[in-house]
């Protein structure tokens, strides 16, 4: 009788410490479907953000009123620039002009800051405004 006592002694020992091990998998297999959605949040945000972007940039690109384009697309007036706010994502525009003796060089660059501060990207978006050529 004594035999089996310790036996079943024994198979309570074993199941507890693979309850503990698995309890151990469960919680680091939890933390990393946790970092997952955090990075899948950050893509999508990142992607979101740069498709709205690269559509605008090509708009820019075939017009001489980039503030026109700009108030289409969404983005707001502010005192150095323009802003879209999105609900994960901000889109901040600056546009700054060079005028050359054949133009203008107009450059508009897009920098997009995720909703915690997290910068995604900077893109700019450069034109040529051919002016009048004097003989």
């Amino acid at each position: 009788m004594r035999k089996r006592h310790s036996t079943a002694n024994i198979l309570l020992i074993e199941l507890v410490l693979v309850i503990l091990f698995f309890m151990l998998c469960v919680s680091t297999i939890v933390e990393m479907f946790g970092l997952a959605r955090v990075k899948s949040a950050y893509a999508k945000a990142e992607n979101r953000a740069m498709l709205i972007v690269e559509n605008l940039e090509e708009r820019l690109a075939g017009t001489e009123d980039a503030e026109a384009e700009l108030e289409n697309a969404g983005f707001v007036r502010q005192e150095d620039g323009w802003v879209l706010q999105e609900e994960n994502y901000r889109i901040d525009a600056v546009q700054t002009e060079e005028k050359t003796g054949a133009g203008v060089l107009r450059t508009v660059t897009f920098t997009a800051e995720q909703k915690t501060g997290t910068r995604l990207f900077e893109l700019p978006v450069v034109n040529y405004l051919p002016g009048e050529v004097s003989p």
